[in-house]
């Protein structure tokens, strides 16, 4: 079996550091649409006078958790995808030099709390 060159796997953790980023940006709009439309339906229910409406806050904190649980773990893919690049793109890279990549970074520091503040909004209720 052949080896493939550094050149080609460094494009592909590339790639996949693009396809990272772009799903961290578009859970974070899943997260806000299934949290717009549940509070829809809560503040809903709460207008019928139905009486199991924290069925509705229980299912919102869930969805925010579970996001920010995935954020968490697409920051940590990210960091080891980051850190395989750091080494096929050694000392002298362009891309990585001088970089620390961190699973708590300022992005997945900014999207918890985002996904706090979703907390929030269900509690503060």
């Amino acid at each position: 079996m052949s080896m493939i060159s550094k050149d080609v796997q460094f494009s592909e953790l590339m790639n996949q550091l693009r396809h990272l980023g772009a799903i961290r940006f578009v859970m974070l709009g899943v997260c806000a649409a299934l949290t717009v439309g549940m509070l829809t339906a809560h503040y809903s229910l709460i207008g019928l006078g139905v009486e199991r409406v924290s069925y509705t806050r229980l299912i919102g904190t869930a969805v925010a958790v579970l996001f920010a649980v995935f954020e968490i773990l697409a920051s940590y893919h990210y960091r080891q995808f980051a850190n395989r690049a750091v080494e096929l793109e050694g000392a002298n890279g362009a891309i990585f030099k001088g970089k620390k990549v961190r699973v708590f970074g300022p992005v997945t520091l900014l999207s918890l709390v985002i996904y706090a503040l979703i907390l929030v909004i269900w509690w503060g209720s």
